[in-house]
């Protein structure tokens, strides 16, 4: 064992040393191609640890790519451009294939698909504005040769229901190497239905440096989120059967609500901050390289051999729950805040977290056996709680980890990661994950094969364990959560065609039971999705479909629709070459379950109470649309939720007890301007 342990010590040695040789200023000479980049929309669907299709195409007037958070690996990515689904996507609809909303926008949201969710966050009552949320791993960072920027506006509804958002994104290079930009998304949605607004102000400061030996990300994201709780309809037959209620000429607004007496309203605010840094610096040499064109111009090209990477992660958020205390009471029947605590219906915590990551990294393609990435990292977490009475708890975490990675090759790519948890809160933490992608020749096109798997053993959050607040309170002592998951797809571009299967066992696994309380599931369950993607085009009619099959080991504890799909049929065509028209009708469906409910304290989903439960689904969310597209310029005209046009009895509910929005005309713009 001690010459295995000595064979290992001295292979990342020999591995360490290659980068220090390479420092020097020796020219060496390789021939390469110009064409090392492979087409990003091969997959359709890929899962979160999927790392497959990276290459970052540097010679476009204009670059996008993601970064992976602990060490700020870049990954090609496809801004949003695309005219298809362009009105889809300004809604929470359009983050999947179906989603469970409060029905307005801004509002909490999950998805009803179980492989779309992530796992809890260690501030969980940020998790449901998760689709709205900028993230420095989820965002686009650009390298532009020339000034760019985004405006975009949308609209709906009249003057005491009106939902508006607006967003700006502006980017400049300061000479090829630095990019600074920002990004502003504001959302004011004053809502349908009693007490539903939602406003929200995220901003996004962001900038990248990119050198033959430095390389910087730097990303900073001020955010604030305000909704108002209605806590849901008082009787759910005001929209399924207005006759009964003769309610057909009443405005939604005048419906009652089970948390608002239409005067004071009851409301959630989280505010935050991020602040993340990234830095690269790499140890290579430069080579004479070889363009193939008609000239066979060479220049001189750094060739990074390793990598020196640190990453600073810093993010804190607070959330408050206020309003009126009798509201409150009435809709807890009766529930009082703690002794010693009453007059004040209000309640807090906050948290604060930094984690430091330093890892080191053996780069791929420095030379004909370097085939992969080879990457050792270690990291420290210091959180720190906050509740209504200040008395602080604190957590502290260390992993050490690695990853694997082949991120170019036509034929074969994999990325595989792993860390354990050392020392502190989540020690014994085992987090794994792999993915393996091939390319075969397939009816004169390529397809891709992909199959990935996971193995996770985490420690509960520690809001999870504890949460201390003036209506809920809990101390639980939770074991580690278990996690198997394996699955694959298939991506056949010629026939527009993907599927994937994915299978997943976990134990332990905590849920909000139905009185909004964290509870944990001793056995083994079982979740089974399979998903298809199948497109259909001939001439200008096109049909997107995405339908996902789901199956719960144990449905009372993890409820999911058997069926969950989505459908968009329209025509596209082309008017003086100029003006693109995409004129159709798009639609999700999925089918009858005992949906969870939403708690307003918690900002939870949780389960229904069994003496009260009501199914949703088994009624599609249909709507109509004009999508265009004129040289810089996408806008669309949508007349949303029109399925009580079609269908009766109208059951367009989301969750129990909160409808989706009324039908109404949405109308949205966007601008890109490019100097």
């Amino acid at each position: 064992m001690v010459r295995g342990l000595g064979y290992v010590l001295l292979g990342w040695m020999l591995y360490l040393a290659v980068p220090v040789a390479a420092q020097t200023d020796t020219v060496m000479t390789d021939t390469i191609t110009a064409d090392l980049v492979l087409p990003t929309d091969s997959l359709v669907q890929t899962p979160v640890e999927s790392y497959a299709v990276q290459v970052v195409d540097t010679t476009r007037t204009i670059n996008y790519w993601n970064i992976t958070r602990r060490t700020g690996e870049m990954i090609a990515a496809k801004p949003d451009t695309f005219l298809t689904d362009y009105f889809h996507r300004t809604h929470a609809e359009g983050s999947g294939v179906a989603m469970a909303s409060l029905g307005n926008l801004g509002l909490p949201s999950e998805s009803r698909v179980f492989f779309e969710r992530a796992d809890r966050s260690q501030f969980m009552f940020s998790d449901p504005y998760s689709v709205y949320m900028q993230q420095p791993d989820k965002f686009d960072f650009i390298n532009t040769k020339i000034p760019h920027s985004n405006v975009a506006y949308q609209r709906a509804g009249g003057r005491q229901m009106r939902e508006e958002r607006f967003r700006a994104l502006v980017a400049s290079n300061f000479g090829k190497q630095l990019n600074v930009g920002f990004d502003v998304d504001y959302l004011y949605a004053r809502g349908f239905y009693q007490s539903q607004s939602a406003k929200h102000l995220d901003w996004a400061f962001f900038g990248n440096f990119l050198a033959d030996r430095h390389q910087i990300h730097l990303f900073i994201n001020p955010a604030d989120y305000t909704n108002a709780e209605n806590g849901g309809l008082l009787q759910d037959e005001y929209i399924s059967y207005p006759d009964l209620m003769d309610a057909q000429n009443i405005s939604s607004l005048d419906i009652p609500t089970r948390l608002s007496d239409g005067t004071n309203a009851v409301w959630n605010k989280i505010k935050g901050m991020k602040v993340y840094l990234n830095y690269h610096y790499d140890l290579g040499f430069e080579r004479q390289t070889k363009i193939l064109t008609e000239e066979g111009d060479t220049v001189k090209q750094f060739v990074p051999v390793s990598s020196i990477i640190y990453t600073f992660d810093y993010q804190n958020a607070k959330k408050k729950f206020y309003g009126d205390s009798t509201l409150i009471a009435n809709y807890y029947d009766g529930l009082m805040p703690l002794p010693g605590l009453l007059g004040n219906a209000g309640d807090s915590t906050h948290y604060w977290s930094l984690s430091n990551t330093l890892a080191l990294s053996l780069r791929e393609g420095f030379s004909p056996w370097a085939k992969f990435d080879l990457t050792a990292f270690a990291t420290q977490d210091i959180r720190k709680f906050y509740f209504f009475d200040n008395q602080p708890e604190n957590q502290y975490a260390t992993y050490l980890g690695g990853e694997i990675a082949k991120r170019s090759g036509k034929i074969l790519r994999y990325h595989g990661q792993g860390s354990l948890g050392v020392l502190g809160y989540n020690l014994g933490d085992v987090n794994l994950s792999g993915t393996i992608e091939t390319r075969i020749p397939l009816w004169g096109d390529t397809a891709t094969v992909q199959a990935d798997a996971s193995l996770k053993n985490l420690s509960p959050t520690y809001y999870e364990n504890h949460y201390k607040s003036r209506y809920f309170n809990w101390n639980n002592d939770f074991y580690h959560i278990k996690k198997v998951r394996i699955g694959g797809q298939v991506n056949i571009p010629h026939t527009k065609t993907n599927f994937s299967l994915v299978v997943e066992n976990v134990t332990n696994y905590i849920y909000f039971n139905s009185n909004g309380l964290p509870q944990q599931c001793e056995e083994n369950i079982q979740i089974l999705s399979a998903r298809l993607d199948q497109n259909f085009q001939y001439k200008a009619l096109h049909w997107d479909n995405q339908i996902v099959y789901q199956a719960s080991g144990n449905s009372e504890i993890i409820p999911l629709p058997a069926l969950a799909a989505y459908t968009n049929l329209y025509v596209d065509f082309k008017i003086a070459k100029v003006l693109t028209i995409q004129l159709g009708a798009n639609a999700h469906y999925w089918t009858k379950y005992y949906a969870p409910s939403y708690e307003p304290a918690t900002q939870q989903f949780k389960l229904q109470d069994r003496d009260d439960r009501v199914k949703v689904g088994n009624y599609p969310l249909i709507s109509g649309y004009l999508n265009c597209h004129l040289k810089q310029t996408r806008f669309f005209i949508e007349y949303y939720n029109i399925s009580p046009m079609l269908l009766s009895p109208p059951e367009y509910f989301s969750l129990p007890h909160y409808p989706f929005n009324p039908t109404v005309l949405k109308l949205g713009l966007s601008v890109d301007f490019i100097n």
